[in-house]
């Protein structure tokens, strides 16, 4: 499996990263807003040069959306292979099946201490707080994003709105000389620059969205799992606070009120699922091959599948 090399590292890089493009956001966004507030377009040089750094920024946050993707696909297919862990929990294990050809008594005893061993347990509470992290991260990256858009999409309707105004500046300006062909050739490319630019800021948001719908479900996968576990090596909820967990409180309130059940999780993880496969291919199949499954699955207790509602 591709194991999580440095989470926290790779989370505080990301981070990191994600603050200077916010930064890199300014520059255009206050000459959208200054174009609306003066009713009168910049110097050609300066739309033009905002339009060359968006369009060679572009790698950098496919990239950066490319390492949350990762992120992402490697805390599901952990996931997976604990639930595979789980289900298959009463096979010996190799030292139990040696155990086992000198006394039957003794491999029973190692596997009622396995079965009690807090360690699975604490391999998800990690995996839980890693989900935190990550999803902390993207939903502040998320809101930011939102906000830009909200304020650059009004400025850029009030410019639409009000460019034969700007238009009759021009002409003011210029004179008879300016045609209507110049006109078109000074105002629409500086007009699509600004609609790239949110554009661009929709993109961000739907990537935000789709990684967070998926972290999500998988989440609650992982919360599931977890009361599973607790109540089969009989340690309870071990101290699994909302408090603890504030990026996922709603998720971590429900499973602690016992409301998160299996009830419209496979449909909504699988929405999930083939929305990120979209997305983001490669870090899907990553995931798929890591987890050595074409698919997640929750595991069974004692035969039956596991639901809890309260």
């Amino acid at each position: 499996m591709a194991a999580f090399k440095n989470f926290d590292g790779e989370i505080e890089r990301i981070s990191g990263l994600l603050a200077a493009m916010r930064a890199a956001l300014g520059p255009v966004s206050s000459l959208l807003a200054e174009t609306v507030r003066d009713l009168s377009l910049p110097d050609e040089e300066k739309p033009a040069a905002q339009a060359e750094r968006l369009t060679a920024e572009i790698p950098e946050r496919q990239a950066i959306e490319a390492a949350m993707a990762r992120l992402v696909a490697d805390l599901a297919a952990e996931i997976g292979i604990c639930a595979r862990e789980f289900d298959d929990r009463e096979l010996p294990t190799r030292f139990e099946t040696l155990i086992g050809y000198v006394s039957g008594a003794a491999r029973h005893r190692h596997q009622q201490a396995r079965w009690r061993s807090p360690v699975p347990l604490n391999r998800l509470a990690e995996l839980l707080r890693r989900a935190d992290l990550l999803a902390g991260l993207m939903r502040q990256e998320r809101d930011f994003l939102i906000g830009q858009r909200k304020e650059s999409e009004g400025d850029l309707v009030t410019l639409i709105d009000h460019r034969p105004e700007i238009i009759e500046k021009l002409r003011g300006d210029n004179g008879a000389a300016m045609t209507g062909l110049d006109v078109v050739g000074r105002t629409e490319p500086a007009i699509k620059v600004f609609q790239d630019f949110v554009a661009g800021l929709n993109a961000r948001v739907g990537a935000c969205n789709i990684l967070l719908h998926k972290l999500t479900t998988d989440t609650e996968n992982l919360l599931i799992l977890y009361r599973m576990v607790a109540d089969a090596s009989g340690h309870g909820d071990a101290g699994l606070k909302p408090e603890l967990f504030p990026h996922l409180k709603p998720e971590v309130e429900r499973f602690s009120s016992g409301l998160l059940t299996l009830h419209g999780l496979d449909r909504r993880r699988q929405r999930a699922d083939q929305a990120f496969a979209e997305r983001f291919p490669p870090e899907a199949a990553e995931e798929a091959a890591d987890r050595g499954t074409a698919g997640f699955r929750l595991p069974t207790v004692f035969g039956f599948k596991f639901v809890r509602s309260q």
